[in-house]
C-alpha cells in the first residue's frame, strides 16, 4: 500500500516538472522554441540550438543552408576522433522530425525518424530511416540507408551508398567507388575498400574483432 501511494504521488508530481510545449497544427513555422507541430512545418534555415521543437508530419526548409554546410568536415555534435556523444537531454534538443524532412539545398537536424532529403548537403545527428543528399551527407548515427556523393558517418547501421563513403563504425554494407571503415562488421563493395583488417579492390569484408 505504501508503494502504491508513493507511485500516485510521483505520477502527480512528474507532469508539473515537464517542460511545457505548445502544440501547433496544421501549418506552422519551426522557427519557434518549445513547440510540437502536427502537420507541416516551414522555415528558411535550420535551428542549430536548443529549440526543443518537434515536427510530426512534413518539414519544409527553403532555401536551407546546404551550400554552407558543404564545408564542414562532420556533424557539429561529434566531439573528436569518431567519438559519439551522449544524446542531448530532451529539453535541450535542437530539432526532431517524425516523418519527412525536405530542404531545397539541405540543412541540419538533430534527430529524424523517417525520410530526409537535401538538395546539396545535410547534416544530422541521428537518423532512423533514409537520408539522401545531392552532394554530402554527414551523419553521426545512421540506422537505415544513407546516400550522397560523399557520405561521412561516425556510426552506420545499414547501407551506405555513394562515390566516397567513410565511417568510423560500420555494421552493414558500404557501396561506393572508395569505401573506408575503421571498425567493421560487414561488407564493402567498390573500386577500393579499406577497413581495419585489409585493403582490397572490388570486395572487402570483416566479421570478427
Amino acid at each position: 500500500m505504501r508503494y502504491f501511494l508513493l507511485s500516485l504521488v510521483m505520477l502527480a508530481f512528474l507532469p508539473n516538472q515537464a517542460q511545457h510545449r505548445t502544440a501547433r497544427f496544421p501549418l506552422w513555422t519551426f522557427h519557434q522554441h518549445n513547440i510540437r507541430i502536427y502537420g507541416v512545418s516551414v522555415g528558411a534555415f535550420s535551428l542549430n540550438n536548443k529549440a526543443n521543437t518537434t515536427t510530426n508530419g512534413l518539414r519544409l526548409e527553403v532555401p536551407g543552408a546546404g551550400l554552407l554546410l558543404s564545408f564542414i568536415p562532420r556533424a557539429p555534435w561529434d566531439s573528436a576522433n569518431g567519438y559519439i556523444p551522449e544524446p542531448v537531454p530532451p529539453q535541450e534538443q535542437p530539432e526532431k522530425v517524425n516523418g519527412i524532412n525536405l530542404s531545397a539545398t539541405g540543412g541540419m537536424c538533430y534527430h529524424i525518424n523517417g525520410i530526409s532529403v537535401g538538395g546539396i548537403t545535410q547534416v544530422n545527428w541521428r537518423i532512423n530511416g533514409i537520408s539522401v543528399s545531392g552532394m554530402a551527407n554527414i551523419t553521426e548515427v545512421m540506422n537505415g540507408i544513407q546516400y550522397g556523393t560523399v557520405n561521412i558517418c561516425s556510426k552506420a547501421n545499414g547501407i551506405q551508398l555513394g562515390m566516397g563513403v567513410r565511417t568510423e563504425r560500420l555494421r552493414g554494407i558500404q557501396i561506393g567507388l572508395v569505401n573506408a571503415s575503421k571498425n567493421t562488421r560487414g561488407v564493402q563493395i567498390g573500386l577500393w575498400n579499406e577497413n581495419e583488417k585489409r585493403k582490397l579492390p572490388i570486395v572487402n569484408w570483416n566479421f570478427r574483432s
